[in-house]
């Protein structure tokens, strides 16, 4: 798997702990655009090097579906973020958890 796709972001703002995890197929993701139409996903800042901008999800059939940031506009602008698969939002995907529960 090319380790350079952004499987994981935030909802709704840079500094939001909402996880988002991208659907792999292209039939999951039509259903995950449906879903969260008006909702906006973002590189959050709550992952390490994570850059704050806005992100895309890209609809693949030669590759699985993933997160993409925005155009950098002609800034050059470079995401830090360490990690970018499914399992780099556990710990946001863990504090919604522990939220429900303690509800």
């Amino acid at each position: 798997m090319d380790r350079r796709l952004i499987r994981t972001a935030v909802f709704g703002s840079p500094d939001s702990d909402e996880p988002a995890l991208c659907p792999e197929t292209p039939e999951e993701l039509d259903a995950f655009r449906r879903e969260h139409e008006d909702v906006t996903i973002w590189c959050g800042t709550m992952f390490e090097g994570g850059c704050g901008r806005q992100l895309m999800t890209r609809r693949c059939t030669d590759k699985i579906c993933h997160f993409a940031h925005y155009g950098s506009g002609g800034e050059g602008h470079q995401c830090g973020r360490k990690e970018r698969g499914k399992d780099s939002a556990d710990h946001l995907f863990a504090k919604a958890h522990f939220g429900v529960l303690a509800a």
